[in-house]
């Protein structure tokens, strides 16, 4: 765009000169100085139009090339799109061929093999019949071989069994003739004769018979009436109760134990079989009776020691959880403690 500007200034200065002069009398030379000064007018006027047609031509020519750079930046993309599009197709094509060429030779091999494989089953099935018919051949003729065997042992072992049993099958055969023969023969009168013996005889094997079920029910008669003993006891003791004039005490066992803490001080628990005893109650009691200083403590005799063991050894057994060798470990700890120590115990007066 054209523009124009004006500008006003007034320059001043001194200006020195040197001139020579004729020699009127001596001639020389001299120096002057002038001092001047005059007002400047300047009016500049611009023209920016060649410069404007050269920038607009500059613009247009800028667009062109931008269009240009787009256009083939779009070309380049779409081409290596398509060129990645063809290359990841053959590639992908390639490695599909390539498993697929692998899965054939892998399975042209195992084809190989199972047919291979086939043929020696087959062969081994041909040989397994083969076995299998020599087996039950062999089979046969040892099981014929050892039939007879046992049959000809079975008809000996009988002979040898009525050659043994000879002598009572006699003696019932003549007692079965000697039987018929008052039946079937005429001598019908002989039964008379043999009558006492034969009574007699019967007598005595009828009168062993009674004495022996008498004393299995004498047996049964006395067992039944210590049942009824007992019951009766036993139903007597519930009607009376604890608090007849019967009893004359009672006796509750209680374990009195002493040991260390971790803390170093020494901890005394007791314990009792029966949770109703009142043994929270008498704490104190119990701890100033066991600590008396003229108690005598005597060692468990062996009889005393094998009566608890009667209920010491199930209750050990019983122990039982989900863990097997953990159990096992603890009954055995418990057993070692038992027989390692021997329990003091307070004579019972």
């Amino acid at each position: 765009m054209s523009y124009s500007r004006s500008y006003s200034a007034t320059i001043s200065g001194v200006a020195h000169d040197t001139f020579d002069y004729p020699a009127s009398e001596n001639g020389g030379t001299r120096s002057v100085s002038i001092e001047w000064s005059e007002d400047v007018d300047i009016d500049i006027v611009v023209d920016t139009k060649p410069f404007d047609e050269s920038v607009g031509r500059l613009a247009r020519h800028v667009d062109v090339l931008t269009g240009t750079v787009i256009a083939t930046e779009a070309a380049q993309v779409k081409q290596k799109s398509t060129s990645a599009d063809r290359i990841s197709d053959s590639v992908t094509r390639g490695f599909f061929e390539l498993v697929r060429s692998e899965i054939t030779q892998q399975m042209a091999a195992i084809k190989s093999r199972v047919d291979s494989l086939f043929l020696k089953l087959k062969d081994l099935r041909g040989a397994c019949v083969r076995v299998q018919q020599t087996m039950q051949e062999d089979y046969g003729r040892i099981t014929s071989r050892y039939l007879s065997v046992f049959e000809e042992l079975d008809r000996e072992t009988s002979r040898r069994v009525a050659s043994l049993d000879e002598a009572a099958h006699t003696v019932r055969r003549q007692a079965s003739a000697q039987i018929r023969r008052g039946i079937d023969g005429c001598l019908s009168t002989s039964a008379t004769i043999t009558a006492a013996e034969s009574s007699r005889a019967q007598s005595q094997l009828l009168a062993s018979t009674v004495r022996q079920q008498m004393n299995l029910l004498l047996q049964s008669a006395t067992a039944y009436l210590a049942q009824e003993a007992q019951m009766t006891r036993n139903v007597e003791t519930m009607l009376t109760g604890p608090g007849s004039s019967d009893a004359a005490h009672e006796s509750l066992p209680i374990l009195y134990l002493e040991a260390d803490s971790a803390a170093g001080r020494m901890k005394k628990v007791f314990y009792a079989s029966v949770d109703a005893c009142p043994l929270r109650q008498k704490q104190d009691q119990l701890r100033e009776m066991f600590l008396q200083k003229d108690l005598v403590w005597q060692p468990m005799s062996g009889a005393d020691r094998a009566q608890v063991e009667r209920f010491f050894m199930p209750f050990v057994e019983s122990i039982h959880g989900k863990d097997r060798e953990r159990d096992a470990r603890i009954r055995e700890c418990i057993l070692r403690l038992w027989r390692a120590h021997i329990p003091a115990t307070l004579p019972y007066s």
